[in-house]
C-alpha cells in the first residue's frame, strides 16, 4: 500500500481524483513532481492500471529521469516505459508508424550541428555565400516554414517575408532553393530533424484514423508535466492521443511560469484545455515547501501585477526567514563585489556550501562582470548552459565513428570523421566527391567507394580516401563482436584519437571521452544485450549536459533564469535588475512585460532561504543607455526589502519611486537631485567610464580629476550624474 499520509489535502485530492480531465495549477515549490509520481503509483498500485498503458509526458529528459527514479522507489518492480518528452514519445510512435509516410523505421535523427552541416553543403553546391543568409539563420527560417506549415511557393507579400525573418524577394529565392534541397536530402537519407518528430507524428495521427484509434486505445491514462510550456502542435498531438470515450488526462502546470513563448508556448494553453474538456476539475496547489515567508511575500507582490493569470498566492508553513536584500551599487564592479562579499560571509560565517548558492541573470552576456570578480576572490564557479555534452567536438567525433560501425553509408558521419584525425582529405576533396555524387545521382558513400576502383575516372586523389575506407572496414571487423563500450575503445586505439586530441592541445577533453565510455558502460549495465544501434537510438534525444560532478558540487552556480527553471538553491542572487535589462527592452521598448515579470517570478521562487536582488548605476555598453533600477523592484514593494548601497555615494541618488506601474512615466532625468555638492581638492571620486580618480583642481562648476592610465587628468562638469563620491 502506498503511504499517502505525507500529502497535504490539496495534493491528496489531486492524486486520488482519477477519473476524467483534471487541471492542476501548481505554484512553484508546491510539490507537483511528488503529486505526479504519486499519482502514477496510485493508478498502478491502488487502481490496477497497466503500467504499460500509462503515458507521462515531461519537458526535459532530466525531469523524465527523476520521475522514473521516484516511481522506482515507490514501486521497485514496476516498469513504466512511456515516460519522456514530447520528442521522445513521438520518436517511439514514429518507429512503429513512420512507414505510412514513406520513411523506414531505422531513420536517423539529426541535431543542430548536423543540420548546420547539411545546410553548409547545400550552400556549397548552390554557390551561395554565407553572407547572404547565415546558415544558423537559415535553420531558423526552415523551422518556421515547417512548424507553421508555410507554403514557400505561395509567398507573395513583404509581410509574409518578415514573418519568416527575411526582407527581400532575392533572399526568398535562396530560401526556396535551400529548403527544397534540405528536405530532399532528409528524405533520401531517411533522416528526420527534431521538428519532424512532432510534425510527422501529428500528420500520422491526424490523417490515419486506424493508427490514431490504436494509440488512443493503447494509453489508458495520460499525464502532462509543465503544461504551461506546451505549444500548439504538442497540444494537438496530446488531443489525438487522448481516448475520447474516457478523457483520462491529468495536466499539471503553473501559468505564472510561462516563460517560453519565444519557442512556441503560449499563456492561453490553460484556457484552451478548459475549452476542449468542459467538465475539467481544476485544482490549485499553493502551499509552498521551498521558500521562506519573506521570499514568497516578495514573489507574490511582483507577480500580482500580471493581469492575464489564474489568481493564486503562494503560502508556506516555513519560517519567516531573513529579509530579502536589495543592493543598489554604483557600478557593475561594485555590484559584483557586493555579491562576492556576501558569498564569502555566507560560506565562512553562516556555514553555507558554495553549491548552495546560485547567481541568476536575464541574459548570458551579464555573467562577465560577475565572473571577473569571482575569480579575483578565488570563489569557484560553474556556468550552466554552455555546450551540452553530446554536442562537444570530441563526443560527436567518436559517436560518428560508432555510427559508421552500425551504418557505414551514413553521409553525415562520414563527412564528420573522414579527416579526423587528419589524413590529408581536405574540404576541396570532400566538395569534389559531393559534387560527383550529385551529378551522377548517387550517395556520398557510393561516390567515395569509387576511390577503390581503377576503371572509373574521378576528380580527386584516391589514395587518402582508400586508406580511410580500409580503416572503416578494419574497424567494422574488429568491433563486430564487441560491446559498444569496447568497440569505442577499439576505435580510439586504432584511430589514435587520444594522440589527436593532444596534438590539438585539447588534452583536457580526454575527461569527456572517459565520461562517454562510462555512459556507454552504464547503458550496457541496464541493457546486457545492448548494441551500438541501440545505444545510438537511446541518446538521440538526450539533451542534458553531463557535468563533472565534483566540479559542480564545489562551485557557485551561474546561469540564466531560463536555465534555472526547475531547480532550487538555498541562496539566490538575482543580478542586473536594471530597467532595459530585466525587463528586457528592445530599442527602448519593453515588448512583453507580463512574460518578463513571469521570468522574474521564476527567479525569485528558486530561493529557499536567502534572496539577494542587485542592480547597478552607471551606463550600459550593451543597451547604450543609463542604468536605472528595474521597475520590478518597486512592484515587489520596497517595504518587503532590506535596501543597502554598495560602493560610492552618488551626488544624486535615483529614487526608487521613479516608476509607477499604473502610469509609466519615463522622464528619468527629473528623478536626480540637482543640489550642488561641496567637493574639495583631494576627494576620491568614481566616474562610470573612467573609474576611480582624485580631484586635483576646482574652478567654478568644473573639476580637474586625475584618473589612472590611460585616461589621465580630465576636466568635467561638477554635478554631472556620471561622477560619484566615495562614502565618508
Amino acid at each position: 500500500m502506498l503511504d499517502l499520509s505525507k500529502l497535504n489535502k490539496h495534493q491528496l485530492k489531486a492524486v486520488t481524483a482519477t477519473e476524467g480531465p483534471i487541471l492542476v495549477v501548481a505554484g512553484a515549490g508546491t510539490g507537483k513532481t511528488r503529486v505526479l509520481t504519486m499519482r502514477v503509483a496510485y493508478l498502478i498500485d491502488e487502481l490496477g492500471y497497466d503500467p504499460q498503458k500509462i503515458l507521462a509526458i515531461t519537458f526535459t529528459n532530466k525531469a523524465a529521469n527523476e520521475m522514473r527514479n521516484r516511481i522506482a522507489t515507490l514501486l521497485p518492480n514496476v516498469n513504466v516505459p512511456w515516460i519522456g518528452t514530447y520528442h521522445a514519445i513521438c520518436l517511439k510512435i514514429l518507429r512503429k508508424n513512420v512507414d505510412t509516410i514513406g520513411y523506414s523505421s531505422n531513420f536517423t535523427v539529426i541535431d543542430d550541428e548536423d543540420q548546420s552541416l547539411l545546410i553548409r553543403d547545400i550552400y556549397k553546391q548552390g554557390n551561395i555565400s554565407q553572407k547572404d543568409i547565415k546558415p544558423a539563420k537559415m535553420i531558423g527560417i526552415i523551422e518556421k516554414i515547417k512548424m507553421n506549415d508555410v507554403g514557400v511557393e505561395t509567398i507573395s507579400t513583404m509581410q509574409q517575408l518578415k514573418e519568416l525573418g527575411i526582407f527581400s524577394f532575392e533572399d526568398l529565392k535562396i530560401v526556396k532553393y535551400v529548403h527544397q534541397r534540405y528536405q530532399a536530402k532528409l528524405k533520401s537519407g531517411n533522416i528526420l530533424d527534431f521538428n519532424d518528430l512532432l510534425l510527422f507524428t501529428h500528420k500520422i495521427l491526424k490523417e490515419n484514423i486506424d493508427i490514431r484509434d490504436y494509440w488512443q486505445k493503447h494509453f489508458h491514462y495520460i499525464l502532462v508535466d509543465e503544461f504551461q510550456d506546451t505549444n500548439i502542435i504538442q497540444f494537438e498531438i496530446l488531443n489525438y492521443l487522448i481516448n475520447p470515450k474516457q478523457i483520462n488526462v491529468f495536466a499539471v502546470g503553473d501559468p505564472d511560469q510561462t516563460i517560453y513563448t519565444w519557442r512556441g508556448a503560449y499563456a492561453n494553453i490553460f484556457n484552451d484545455y478548459l475549452e476542449s474538456y468542459k467538465n475539467t476539475q481544476v485544482m490549485i496547489l499553493d502551499l509552498n515547501y521551498r521558500s521562506t515567508k519573506n521570499i514568497l511575500k516578495v514573489a507574490n507582490s511582483l507577480v500580482s501585477n500580471n493581469h492575464e493569470r489564474i489568481k493564486k498566492d503562494l503560502s508556506t508553513d516555513n519560517p519567516q526567514g531573513v529579509e530579502v536584500v536589495f543592493c543598489k551599487s554604483d557600478s557593475q564592479y561594485y555590484e559584483a563585489s557586493f555579491i562576492c562579499q556576501q558569498i564569502i560571509e555566507l560560506v565562512k560565517k553562516e556555514k553555507y556550501q558554495y553549491s548552495d548558492i546560485a547567481i541568476l541573470y536575464r541574459s548570458n552576456y551579464l555573467s562577465r562582470f560577475i565572473e571577473q570578480e569571482l575569480m579575483s576572490n578565488s570563489i569557484p564557479y560553474y556556468i550552466y548552459g554552455s555546450l551540452k555534452f553530446y554536442q562537444r567536438m570530441e563526443i560527436k567525433d567518436l559517436l560518428a565513428y560508432l555510427r559508421l560501425m552500425a551504418d557505414d553509408q551514413n553521409e553525415i558521419a562520414l563527412k564528420r570523421v573522414i579527416n579526423v584525425p587528419r589524413r590529408n582529405i581536405g574540404e576541396v576533396t570532400i566538395d569534389r566527391v559531393s559534387e560527383y555524387a550529385r551529378k551522377n545521382n548517387m550517395t556520398f558513400a557510393q561516390a567515395l567507394a569509387l576511390s577503390l576502383r581503377m576503371d572509373v575516372e574521378i576528380t580527386w586523389s584516391p589514395n587518402p580516401i582508400m586508406q580511410f575506407l580500409k580503416l572503416i572496414h578494419q574497424l567494422k571487423e574488429n568491433t563486430q563482436k564487441l560491446s559498444p563500450s569496447k568497440a569505442l575503445q577499439e576505435i580510439i586505439k586504432v584511430t589514435k584519437y587520444q594522440e589527436y586530441l593532444a596534438s590539438l592541445d585539447f588534452e583536457s577533453r580526454w575527461d569527456n571521452v572517459n565520461e562517454l565510455i562510462a555512459a556507454i558502460e552504464y547503458y550496457e549495465a541496464k541493457n546486457p544485450e545492448g548494441t551500438i544501434e541501440g545505444y545510438l537510438q537511446e541518446i538521440t534525444l538526450y539533451t542534458d549536459p553531463t557535468e563533472i560532478k565534483k566540479a559542480r558540487d564545489q562551485s557557485v552556480s551561474l546561469m540564466t533564469v531560463h536555465v534555472a527553471k526547475g531547480s532550487e538553491y538555498r541562496v539566490i542572487f538575482l543580478a542586473a535588475l536594471n530597467e532595459g535589462i530585466f525587463p528586457v527592452a528592445i530599442n527602448g521598448q519593453t515588448t512583453n512585460l507580463e512574460e518578463e515579470r513571469r521570468i522574474a517570478y521564476v527567479a525569485l521562487t528558486r530561493a529557499m532561504e536567502r534572496l539577494y536582488l542587485t542592480c547597478s548605476a552607471g551606463h550600459s555598453f550593451v543597451t547604450n543607455a543609463p542604468l536605472y533600477p528595474s521597475r520590478f523592484i518597486k512592484e515587489m514593494d520596497t517595504k518587503n526589502l532590506k535596501v543597502v548601497e554598495q560602493g560610492m555615494k552618488s551626488i544624486s541618488d535615483v529614487d526608487l519611486s521613479w516608476y509607477d506601474s499604473k502610469s509609466p512615466a519615463t522622464n528619468f532625468e527629473d528623478n536626480y537631485n540637482k543640489d550642488a555638492v561641496a567637493f574639495q581638492i583631494g576627494d576620491t571620486i568614481a566616474h562610470v567610464v573612467f573609474g576611480a580618480g582624485v580631484i586635483v583642481g576646482i574652478k567654478e562648476n568644473l573639476l580637474d580629476i586625475a584618473f589612472k592610465a590611460p585616461y589621465g587628468v580630465k576636466t568635467l562638469v561638477k554635478n554631472h550624474k556620471a561622477i560619484k563620491r566615495m562614502k565618508s
